[in-house]
């Protein structure tokens, strides 16, 4: 049974490896829409926001740049609403399926720091701050794929090894 399940998890392994090479950034271009909730605690999870979002990828000379607008609204208060649009645009990493956000700064020095990767299905932009007194702060955002016109957008913001808040949303490729 062990030797079973030690092989079972070695096909897992090469099987995730021949899946990050299957997919590029190019999979990812287009303009996506959807919806979906954001959270906080992590044993009893309580729902705090509805979000509905856009986010456009697009190919650019040794990389990609994605922008993205997110509306969240309050789910005690939905007048309590607010918008927020971010836009980041990456250069290719020295490893494969990695990349470099152009404006991205040392951590150590309270800069954010800002990098891509492919891995399986997914596009996983990972955001590192560290404050003056050592706190740190990680914001990830990973996008899954499920099909070429439906990806998930999962977002964790994790502050010194704790999950300060997520979302989860259901996105459809437009057509535009």
């Amino acid at each position: 049974m062990r030797i079973a399940l030690a092989l079972g998890t070695v096909a897992l392994l090469f099987t995730s490896v021949a899946q990050a090479a299957d997919r590029k950034i190019e999979d990812f271009v287009g303009r996506w829409i959807g919806s979906g909730q954001a959270t906080q605690g992590t044993v009893d999870t309580k729902v705090t926001q509805s979000r509905d979002a856009e986010v456009i990828v697009e190919k650019v000379a040794d990389g990609f740049k994605i922008s993205w607008t997110t509306m969240s609204s309050s789910v005690d208060d939905g007048s309590k609403s607010k918008v927020k649009t971010s836009q980041l645009t990456f250069k290719k990493g020295k490893k494969p399926g990695v990349y470099t956000d152009v404006k991205s700064g040392d951590a150590t020095e309270g800069k954010k720091t800002t990098w891509a990767r492919l891995a399986g299905n997914a596009l996983i932009i990972t955001q590192l701050v560290i404050a003056d007194d050592g706190q740190w702060d990680v914001t990830v955002y990973e996008r899954t794929l499920k099909d070429a016109d439906h990806m998930n957008l999962a977002f964790k913001r994790i502050t010194n090894g704790t999950i300060a808040r997520q979302a989860a949303l259901a996105m459809t490729r437009a057509k535009d």
